[in-house]
């Protein structure tokens, strides 16, 4: 099976967060690539070598926070490269403005979510029930809404702004990541969701 690779981003400065807490981030992202291909190698030497299965569903309950740990800040990244951008017109910006009022409003609704505690404050699209859903997950493998494609994933663990924030400042470093979001990215993603 073919290791899974560390993502390059090409991220601009953005205001608000600094070079240095994008490099350690980043760092932190790609521990999650490298542990996600430790696991599926300790998969493969423990079927070699037939151990206790509990053992293998051990390690592979792990899996769960690694492997999303790293498609998260795939996400995170993905959605700040290449500077800022608004939401352009189409179906996400129609969609946003119809249940919210506009991305502004949305940003207040996803703030208030991010208000206490520590995990990742995510926007889902459920193209079934054709509505956002903004959700809170403590960790990685707790809480996520299964399906469902992601909109926006904002990390709002400490290592993504302990470098230019204390918590109590935290609402500053949602603030910049809110401000640093390419919308073009985001609905070119959301274009495949459209439900006829």
């Amino acid at each position: 099976m073919q290791p899974y690779e560390p993502r390059s981003f090409s991220l601009p400065p953005i205001e608000g967060i600094s070079a240095k807490q994008i490099e350690e981030h980043l760092k932190l992202y790609e521990g999650y690539v490298k542990r996600t291909n430790a696991l599926y190698e300790a998969f493969e030497r423990l079927k070699r070598n037939d151990p206790d299965p509990t053992l293998i569903q051990e390690v592979r309950r792990r899996l769960g926070f690694e492997f999303n740990g790293m498609r998260l800040h795939e996400f995170y990244f993905g959605d700040i490269e290449h500077g800022a951008a608004s939401i352009p017109d189409g179906w996400l910006k129609e969609a946003v403005t119809a249940s919210f009022g506009s991305t502004e409003a949305l940003r207040d609704a996803l703030k208030a979510v991010v208000a206490r505690g520590s995990g990742w404050a995510i926007v889902n699209y459920d193209p079934v029930g054709n509505r956002f859903h903004l959700n809170w997950v403590d960790e990685h493998h707790i809480g996520q809404l299964a399906t469902l494609p992601i909109v926006v994933a904002v990390d709002m663990w400490e290592h993504a702004y302990m470098v230019d924030y204390t918590p109590g400042e935290k609402m500053r470093y949602f603030d910049a990541y809110w401000a640093a979001l390419n919308w073009e990215t985001i609905a070119r993603r959301a274009s495949q969701w459209r439900t006829a």
